[in-house]
């Protein structure tokens, strides 16, 4: 009975469907894979919908197809009815009992992960399935229909594709109690004097922002012995706090060390190195789930969580409600910091 109705309400939405599918990854061969068919027979299918609307779609290019004026607007037009009739098709493949809600997958860095989204997951009935990366890995995942959310800190490409704004990452320079002088520095001169003669603890070698800090602060190219290099901030916050090097990083991640007395910052440095963004960014057209809709509420009411502002602490971590968390998948030259 199932399969003759999903066979009913599929018969005429099977062209629109890889038309979506097409928009969404902007690629024939992603979206062949995302529908479970052939590449050649979603080349048909565009070039039959085509015929039908008397119109060009996709212009084919190296890296993929882009949208015409005219499949920018029929997207707008059919998005919602037929990821609605998705929503129906997935209910009578599950079955007329089922409750289940497919998870929202969730790609971020492991850091932002732990502590920024878990907090908000406590207490809202939202599954999630995470995956971990940069920016250069969750954005083309997102594009291509393998996640759903992506927290990062540029915005996609895609016109299928939109950012929200969620918020700022603010950094901090930090050292272990025993590392700073024990007459507290005063001044910017005095850092700069300080800072060459300190080994170092980072996240990768590349580190642009701490280089554009240290030419700011100390007028030359970074010059500090680098010694510790782990693709994982709470490694580093870690080897800060154990004396290992001083390091500049994201007040998000270490300000649950910086509270306890763990470590110190020698000299406040947040005003003297550029924000970077946060950006929540989605699919056009995944907003109307309900579990997407409630993760994006979330983020982007990342301020204050039970009464606590979040910009310039690391909350406790509670238990969320339903959540796996997929492979991380990191290069360290990725990392801004």
């Amino acid at each position: 009975m199932w399969a003759a109705c999903i066979r009913l309400l599929m018969g005429d939405t099977e062209l629109l469907r890889t038309f979506l599918s097409v928009y969404r990854a902007g690629s024939l061969t992603d979206a062949a894979t995302r529908r479970g068919i052939s590449q050649p027979a979603v080349s048909q299918h565009v070039a039959a919908l085509e015929r039908l609307v008397g119109r060009r779609l996709f212009v084919r290019g190296p890296s993929g197809v882009s949208p015409t004026a005219q499949a920018t607007e029929l997207f707008a037009r059919v998005t919602e009815p037929l990821d609605a009739l998705e929503d129906v098709i997935g209910d009578l493949r599950r079955g007329p009992d089922s409750s289940q809600v497919a998870p929202v997958r969730f790609g971020s860095s492991a850091e932002y992960f732990s502590a920024e989204l878990l907090p908000r997951l406590a207490g809202r009935e939202i599954p999630v399935t995470a995956v971990f990366g940069t920016d250069a890995d969750l954005l083309p995942l997102l594009e291509h229909g393998q996640i759903d959310v992506a927290v990062t800190s540029r915005t996609p490409s895609r016109k299928s594709t939109r950012a929200v704004s969620i918020g700022a990452k603010r950094f901090t320079l930090v050292a272990a109690p025993g590392a700073v002088p024990q007459r507290p520095l005063s001044s910017v001169p005095e850092l700069a004097a300080w800072l060459p003669d300190q080994p170092w603890a980072s996240y990768s070698v590349e580190l642009p922002i701490t280089r554009r800090f240290w030419h700011r602060v100390v007028g030359r190219p970074f010059s500090a012995r680098a010694h510790l290099v782990a693709p994982d901030l709470r490694a580093v916050v870690r080897a800060v706090e154990l004396g290992v090097g001083v390091s500049l990083l994201p007040t998000f991640v270490c300000a649950a060390s910086l509270a306890e007395g763990r470590i110190v910052e020698p000299y406040p440095v947040t005003a003297l190195v550029e924000e970077e963004p946060w950006f929540a960014c989605v699919r056009s057209g995944e907003t109307r789930r309900p579990a997407v809709a409630a993760l994006l509420d979330a983020l982007v009411h990342r301020d204050m969580v039970h009464g606590h502002s979040m910009s310039n602490r690391q909350p406790d971590a509670a238990p969320p409600s339903r959540f796996r968390c997929g492979p991380r998948v990191s290069r360290p030259g990725d990392h801004p910091s």
